[in-house]
């Protein structure tokens, strides 16, 4: 662990950029977090960082939690609403249906009625995006996950046809005709 003898934003700020790995930024703001007498504007930028890096790294359950530990922080509901969204991205792209829906429900709770409809359609345009990259990366039982729990939402006839379409054909290639019988049957 790193010792952090720097107390606010400008010389934790200035300490962090002499840094040079990725790995000892983190680890320098990691250990700035644990500071008992830490800034909150030093707080918020050691967790947005560490998403950032931790994204980078493709390490996305550590890049949400460190989202949601900002979220925290955040002073106003569009800060928070926007914190709880990228952590529930995050969640997603490390395959965590539950701790992303979890994240997006929280992002509801902090908002109004036209914040709600757009973290709702923001929830199900990630979902989306998710499940079309695990299918680019041939990992189709995580991209099966996604599309069905895109079933359970809300979606206009268009849509849920390509996801219903999308399913059936990846339930024929591995021999789960049942569940492909159930999926047109809806």
């Amino acid at each position: 662990m790193v010792q952090v003898k720097e107390r606010n934003f400008q010389e934790v700020r200035a300490k962090f950029e002499s840094l040079v790995t990725d790995l000892t930024k983190m680890e320098y703001l990691e250990s700035a977090l644990k500071a008992s007498d830490i800034s909150m504007d030093v707080k918020k930028f050691a967790f947005t960082t560490l998403a950032d890096l931790y994204g980078k790294k493709l390490m996305y359950e550590k890049a949400a939690r460190a989202m949601y530990g900002k979220a925290g922080y955040d002073t106003t509901f569009r800060e928070k609403i926007e914190s709880y969204l990228k952590a529930g991205e995050f969640f997603a792209k490390g395959g965590n249906i539950i701790s992303a829906d979890d994240m997006f429900l929280r992002a509801t709770r902090e908002g109004n009625s036209e914040q709600q409809a757009r973290v709702a359609l923001t929830r199900k345009n990630i979902y989306l995006s998710v499940a079309a990259e695990q299918e680019k990366r041939f990992r189709m039982a995580n991209a099966v996950k996604f599309y069905e729990h895109l079933l359970t939402f809300k979606l206009d006839d268009l849509e849920k046809s390509m996801i219903k379409k999308k399913l059936m054909d990846y339930y024929k290639k591995v021999g789960r005709f049942n569940d492909a019988r159930a999926i047109e049957g809806k």
